[in-house]
């Protein structure tokens, strides 16, 4: 009988493989970390469905003019952004509620994942922490404070977020809020007030985590906000550096995986998002420090575990701030950084 079974779902493999043989898969997605995307994902997704993922590559606001541009006759099925990006293009008409029951990984994530910009129009497959990296061994008195960035000793050493950027907008509401304004300003006055002080001892404004691993490497900067996922590669680096806690909290986000209205490749975008959300590829990723799982059956050893934004007591202490306030806001804020931060 068990000879039979295991034939029976050997056929059913098969048959899958066949089935889509020669089929792609258009997403797009972020560059960094490819080398082991590829290794966990994009490689034994072909081995299993026999589908080729395709890439566009870039940031959150690239890819989403993008999107916009190709709104009429889409080329993108599958599109990955950060959780404030999708709900910019839920608001924006360019993805569509994704048909959980067609996936079969679903009740296997957290239930803050499952749904986090509403109706269903995306999935949280990682969520990450975003905190303070700092070199030991130029930054003598430890970074406690999220307020510590604008001490003496880093001035010129410094690089902070862009506001286009992923978190740029969540920095910018913290920054109102730790030096007195108020959580729901929409004018973000004491933020700008205070970062237009200090524009002159910042490095840089970031835009890309490959761009501010780099300025580490270099020894230009000593400190800066760093995302979780990025952690594993500022390690390899060899730098004596180590990720601050403030007092005030982390920084959270998720990243997020949609379907793109129009989408021309459905049922294969369906097996990729089931694909990424499951054990085996959640597992892999977690122990390459790329991605922190959002799947409850993963388990990862301690020394793992702390280079990642991993269990249900670390991520609820994260500091979210509302997605619909920064899409709300988010243009006027772009007029101001513009006039205020940049044009200076």
């Amino acid at each position: 009988m068990k000879k039979w079974l295991v034939l029976g779902l050997l056929l059913v493999f098969v048959l899958s493989s066949v089935a889509f043989s020669g089929q792609k898969v258009f997403v797009s997605t972020w560059g960094f970390n490819l080398d082991l995307i590829d290794k966990n994902i994009t490689k034994p997704f072909k081995a299993q469905y026999g589908i080729d993922i395709v890439r566009e590559l870039g940031n959150n606001s690239t890819r989403l003019t993008k999107l916009e541009v190709q709104k009429k006759n889409p080329v993108i099925d599958v599109v990955h952004f950060a959780d404030y990006y999708a709900a910019l293009a839920k608001t924006k008409g360019l993805i569509e509620p994704i048909d959980v029951s067609k996936l079969k990984n679903y009740d296997k994530i957290y239930d803050f994942a499952k749904d986090p910009i509403g109706g269903n129009y995306a999935i949280a497959y990682s969520v990450f922490g975003y905190s303070i990296v700092y070199r030991t061994d130029k930054v003598k008195k430890p970074i406690t404070s999220w307020k510590d960035l604008w001490r003496e000793d880093l001035k010129g050493r410094v690089a902070l977020p862009d506001i286009t950027i992923t978190y740029g907008p969540a920095f910018m509401m913290l920054t109102n809020e730790i030096w007195g304004g108020a959580k729901d300003d929409d004018n973000l006055d004491v933020a700008f007030s205070k970062l237009a002080a200090l524009k002159p001892n910042i490095v840089t404004f970031y835009k890309r985590s490959s761009e501010l691993i780099n300025l580490f490497k270099m020894g230009e900067v000593w400190a800066a906000p760093v995302a979780r996922f990025a952690w594993g590669r500022l390690l390899k680096t060899g730098l004596p550096l180590k990720w601050a806690i403030p007092e005030e909290g982390m920084l959270g986000f998720m990243s997020t995986v949609s379907i793109v209205k129009g989408a021309k490749h459905k049922e294969e975008a369906y097996k990729y998002i089931d694909f990424i959300l499951s054990k085996d590829v959640q597992q892999n990723e977690a122990m390459d420090l790329v991605d922190s799982p959002v799947n409850k059956e993963v388990s990862v050893p301690e020394n793992i575990a702390e280079k990642l934004t991993y269990g249900e007591k670390q991520i609820k202490s994260l500091r979210f701030y509302n997605l619909d306030f920064i899409v709300t806001h988010r243009d006027k804020w772009l007029k101001i950084w513009n006039e205020k931060i940049a044009g200076k």
